[in-house]
Formats: structure tokens, C-alpha cells, sequence
């Protein structure tokens, strides 16, 4: 059996988590900012709107803290307890968000209802829009960022709190045009409308994120064209004779590949290293930071493997 992490150089691959950090962290400072900004705003202006964004933003804050310190502990290096890393913390977190997420869509959504049974007047009503005004650009930066650092580090958990922002700059968008149109013209319920909207909003976010955040948790395999990408880079090797029992599986922004490698059965035990480290260097250039476990086999060897790569017992 053939690993590379660490690999035959005896150095961990290096893995683009300093963007994540980064993400993270600005995140969360980010939210603090919107946070005290809302808050004042809400207590002047009794605002519908601005209560469903501050409430946004108090879970924005809470997810980003939970990615802050996720991100972290996923990219420490493997230890006695954990000898396939600690990645799984990203999709964990990330399910830990969905419940938050979704406790606090459903408090924004009973307050826009009761908003619209009893629509009131908004008190200091441009207060209310400057902070949904400096909501919007402070939001739009942030997934700017994000969406750069997610490309990166292709962190679930950074996918994750880039879709709370998300999900802000479009309910900020409704909400200013609400307030404008009960400042404006007195369209009171207009302000719960917009409430209700960003609550919907926080719904998708978290079904959005669950979708990701399951397969991870379930070990899923990478996808059919990823499986095929792998094949053909093993295959491409000249002293590679076949590919069999290839098994996927994704946690956090870690790839994990295990395969059995076929080469000549006259090959050397030293040969057979130097093709899988050439092999494993391959895909370390298409998956980097991927954790990669290779077998050697003769080929023309039959090995009671199942379809999906499970040895049977003899």
C-alpha cells in the first residue's frame, strides 16, 4: 500500500486554507459591523425589515464564528485520534449552520406575518434604509471576497456562509426598495413583505447548504465525471497496465483517492514505488491537498472485489 499524505518526500502536501482563514475572519467582522448598525437602527425605527435583517445578521455572525473556528480545526494536520485529518469539521459545521439558519428564518418569518396583520408606521424611516444601504455594499464586498477565497480553498464551509450573504445582499435589495416605498408613497405592509422575503431567503440558504453539506457526511463518491478524470490520469501513465477498485470520497476541501494500480507482474518492488509516486504527482496536480492510497497488483491478477471496489472474503 502506497500513501501520500504525507508523500514519498516525507512533506504534507500543501493544502490553500489561508484563504478560507482569511474569509472567515473578515466575515465575522463584517457581521459585527452590520450587527451594531441594525440593532440601532431597529430600536429607532421599530422596522420589520431591518429586524429581519438584524436577525440575519445575528445568524450571519453565528455561522461565520462556526466557520472561523471549523476551517481551523479541519486544516490541522492529522494527529494519534484522527489519522485521516480532522476535515470532516467543515461539513459538520455546516450542518450545525442549517439548524441556526433555519430557527432564525422562522422567527423572521412569524414577526413579518404579525408585521402585515398590524402593519405600523416607520419611525426615522431613512435611518432605517441608510443601514440596509450600508448593509448592501458591506454584504456585496464580502461574497466578492468569498467567492475568490472559495475558488481557492473549495471550502464547503466558506460555500456555506458565502450563501448567508448571498441571500443578505438580495433580501437587502427588496428591503430598501420596501422602506422607500412606506417612507415614499405609505405602503406600510410593503416593510413586512420584504421581511418575510429574507426569511424565505434564510430557508433556501440552509436547504442550499444541506444538500452539500450531506453527501460528505455520507462519504458519497465524487462525481461520475470526476471518477472519469482520475481514470484517465492513472491510465495515462505508459507503465500503468489497468485501474480496478476505485473508491472517492470527499470531507471539507479534502479529496480522498483510493485505487488499485496494475503493473507488469515481472516489474521490481522498487520500479513498482517510482511509477505510483509518478502516478500519485499526476493527480496531485488535477486534486491538490488529496489524500491518495494506492495497491500495487500484477496484472492479470483476479481479486474478489465487488462493484464498488469492497474486497469480498475469500
Amino acid at each position: 500500500m502506497h500513501g501520500s499524505s504525507p508523500n514519498s518526500s516525507g512533506v504534507a502536501p500543501a493544502r490553500p486554507q489561508g484563504w478560507a482563514k482569511a474569509a472567515t475572519l473578515i466575515a465575522v467582522a463584517t457581521a459585527s459591523t452590520l450587527i451594531l448598525t441594525k440593532f440601532i437602527a431597529w430600536l429607532v425605527t421599530g422596522s420589520a425589515t431591518v429586524l429581519g435583517s438584524l436577525a440575519d445578521s445575528g445568524l450571519d455572525l453565528l455561522g461565520s464564528m462556526i466557520a472561523f473556528g471549523a476551517v481551523r480545526y479541519a486544516s490541522a494536520p492529522a494527529d494519534q485520534d484522527h489519522r485521516f485529518g480532522h476535515d470532516k469539521a467543515e461539513p459538520v459545521a455546516s450542518a450545525l449552520q442549517v439548524v441556526i439558519i433555519t430557527a432564525s428564518a422562522v422567527f423572521v418569518l412569524v414577526e413579518s406575518v404579525r408585521r402585515f396583520i398590524t402593519p405600523e408606521a416607520l419611525h426615522q424611516g431613512e435611518l432605517a434604509l441608510g443601514a440596509m444601504v450600508l448593509s448592501l455594499v458591506l454584504s456585496s464586498g464580502l461574497v466578492a471576497f468569498q467567492s475568490y477565497a472559495m475558488r481557492k480553498s473549495d471550502s464547503l464551509v466558506i460555500e456555506g456562509d458565502r450563501a448567508h450573504y448571498i441571500g443578505d445582499i438580495l433580501a437587502n435589495f427588496g428591503g430598501i426598495i420596501a422602506i422607500y416605498l412606506s417612507i415614499r408613497f405609505g405602503w406600510l405592509r410593503a416593510d413586512a413583505i420584504a421581511g418575510a422575503v429574507a426569511g424565505i431567503f434564510l430557508l433556501h440558504a440552509a436547504y442550499s447548504i444541506v444538500r452539500k453539506a450531506i453527501p460528505q457526511l455520507m462519504d458519497e463518491e465524487l462525481s461520475p465525471s470526476k471518477r472519469e478524470q482520475i481514470r484517465s490520469i492513472v491510465l495515462a501513465d505508459e507503465d500503468v497496465r489497468g485501474l480496478h477498485a476505485l473508491r472517492t470520497r470527499k470531507a471539507g476541501s479534502r479529496v480522498f483517492i483510493l485505487f488499485h494500480l496494475e503493473l507488469d507482474p515481472q516489474m521490481r518492488l522498487d520500479e513498482a514505488h517510482v511509477v505510483a509516486d509518478r502516478v500519485e504527482l499526476a493527480l496531485l496536480k488535477e486534486f491538490p491537498g488529496a489524500d491518495i492510497m494506492v495497491h500495487q497488483d500484477p496484472h492479470g491478477l483476479v481479486e474478489p472485489h465487488d462493484r464498488y471496489g469492497n474486497r469480498l472474503p475469500e
